[in-house]
């Protein structure tokens, strides 16, 4: 199934190359660039505080 989708700011098609990265963009590369990505990330709760997060990566890495 090919994916087909224009950018929402200029109407070009966005490459195929780019949509199976990030398939939920509905910008083109260029438009990102110049406008800022309409990607969003989502803040995961860890269920700890921060310092005891940091405390734990350091034990596990060293």
């Amino acid at each position: 199934m090919a994916l087909k989708r224009r950018c929402e700011l200029c109407g070009k098609l966005i490459p195929i190359e780019r949509l199976e990265v990030l398939p939920q963009t509905k910008r083109c590369v260029e438009c990102a660039r110049e406008n800022g990505s309409d990607i969003t990330g989502r803040r995961t709760v860890i269920g700890m505080d921060i310092d005891t997060y940091k405390d734990l990566l350091r034990a596990v890495r060293t």
